[in-house]
């Protein structure tokens, strides 16, 4: 639970800043974006604003049903701040977005870019002010569009009731799957998308995977039939594990992660093709080709992008004869593993993390340069994240992710004592595998306790 102490002064400082971004709006009327009238306004909102991005790293400023949050923190009602609370929400609605979000980074020059642009609010409206809004070359403030905040907050909720073992990226980790999820519904791909505003998102968890979080306990949540969201999600994360796994610095780990996000891109086209064109083995690919180059920025980050969606599913032959990038099978396997994992249901048999992590070292072997199954077993763990073990002394556990270095061992969940009874899920364990114990052995699923999966 969040500290009250914390809140309270979240609430103190949005109302500031709610207050102040409302007073430079005034002033961007009286004066325009370069007066040196407009200077006092601007310096006094950015030292306003520091405190919290200090803090927090972000400050998303929103509107919902006619009140004002920050950060989700609902803004008190206060006699002196009404007026400007109102016209915040005002403003906001009248632009049809949700509202603005901050990060770490702005400085004054980036601002005052910023707001020349948004007080033009006759221009564009709703998508369009999104869209607008990413090319005037501005890193650190985004406009929030209607829905997305919600599916965002829906999202990073239900990140908090994933394993403890994910540690503070918890909430980064959230954010990217619900942007995933929006990304992929209706046609929110048409609509075009900025590959930095997705590096900027999938940055904070990148870090905390290289910082040592077990990040990979998210692949926990693989589902059977999961969304293309969702699988999206799940491949970019288990990608750039093993990426990271193989030395790759930060910035191509970037590019891996827009790569696994995006390579299925052409998928949503795919089921709905002629069964003649469906039957091929990568019809998709091409259309995912052809939906990133409509949808992005034409520059290297795009065309790498491009290049692992037509050749995720052809490790042995890449564009024009040549060999796959490395990018691009890093995509590859990571996309098998967790397309074997989602697989099942009443009719077909469902993989365990161990049975699915086998076809990618057996079968599926020599699809990859051969440093990849190794990188991808030191990634996910001899154990990966969500696999039912039996340990040495006749416990049952959940395995979370693999500890750093250490491959066959790993965080750990208690599922049931040393009697076999299976425990409730508030009074499960989260731990390392404590030193003197080992896993004796994986079980296969229809071995695993009767709740188990529904706790995965």
């Amino acid at each position: 639970m969040s500290d009250p102490r914390d809140e309270m002064l979240l609430t103190e400082q949005g109302l500031q800043v709610a207050t102040r971004f409302v007073a430079l709006l005034r002033a961007g009327r009286a004066y325009s974006a370069q007066h040196p009238g407009f200077a006092q306004p601007l310096e006094t909102f950015v030292a306003i604003l520091t405190p919290v991005l200090q803090q927090n790293g972000h400050a998303r400023l929103e509107s919902r049903d006619g009140d004002v949050y920050l950060d989700d923190v609902r803004l008190p009602v206060r006699p002196h701040m009404q007026r400007s609370l109102e016209q915040l929400v005002q403003e906001l609605d009248g632009r049809g977005i949700a509202g603005l979000e901050f990060t770490s980074g702005i400085d004054l020059a980036e601002l005052r870019r910023f707001m020349e642009f948004f007080l033009q609010s006759e221009r564009y409206k709703g998508h369009e002010l999104v869209q607008a809004a990413s090319g005037v070359g501005v890193l650190h403030v985004r406009v929030v569009a209607q829905g997305e905040a919600v599916r965002v907050r829906e999202v990073v909720q239900q990140a908090t009731t994933m394993p403890s073992a994910l540690g503070s990226s918890r909430e980064a980790w959230g954010a990217f799957h619900a942007v995933a999820e929006a990304l992929f519904t209706g046609d929110a791909l048409e609509q075009g998308v900025e590959l930095r505003h997705l590096e900027r998102l999938a940055a904070p968890w990148i870090d905390a995977l290289l910082e040592g979080e077990s990040v990979v306990a998210a692949l926990t949540a693989i589902t059977p039939d999961e969304s293309q969201g969702a699988h999206a999600a799940h491949t970019a994360l288990a990608a750039v594990a093993t990426g990271a796994a193989l030395g790759l610095p930060r910035r191509d780990l970037a590019g891996v992660a827009i790569a696994g996000l995006l390579h299925d891109a052409g998928q949503s086209w795919g089921a709905n093709a002629p069964n003649e064109d469906r039957m091929a083995p990568a019809s998709h690919t091409r259309e995912g080709v052809r939906r990133l180059a409509w949808a992005t920025t034409f520059n290297h980050r795009s065309l790498a992008a491009m290049r692992a969606a037509l050749e995720h599913h052809t490790p042995h032959g890449g564009l024009g004869g040549t060999a796959p990038t490395l990018q691009s099978q890093l995509v590859g396997i990571a996309d098998a593993y967790v397309t074997m994992l989602a697989q099942g249901g009443p009719h077909r048999e469902r993989l365990s993390p161990c049975g699915a992590l086998a076809r990618v070292l057996g079968p599926l072997r020599d699809a990859w340069h051969p440093a990849l199954p190794g990188a991808f077993v030191e990634a996910v763990g001899l154990y990966p994240p969500g696999q039912v073990v039996e340990l040495d002394d006749d416990t049952l556990a959940r395995t979370l992710a693999p500890i750093a270095g250490q491959p066959e061992r790993a965080w750990i969940e208690y599922l049931a004592d040393e009697r076999g009874r299976v425990l409730p899920v508030r009074a499960r364990e989260v731990l390392p595998l404590p030193e003197g114990r080992r896993i004796a052995q994986a079980l296969p699923r229809d071995q695993w306790p009767g709740d188990s999966a529904n706790a995965a």
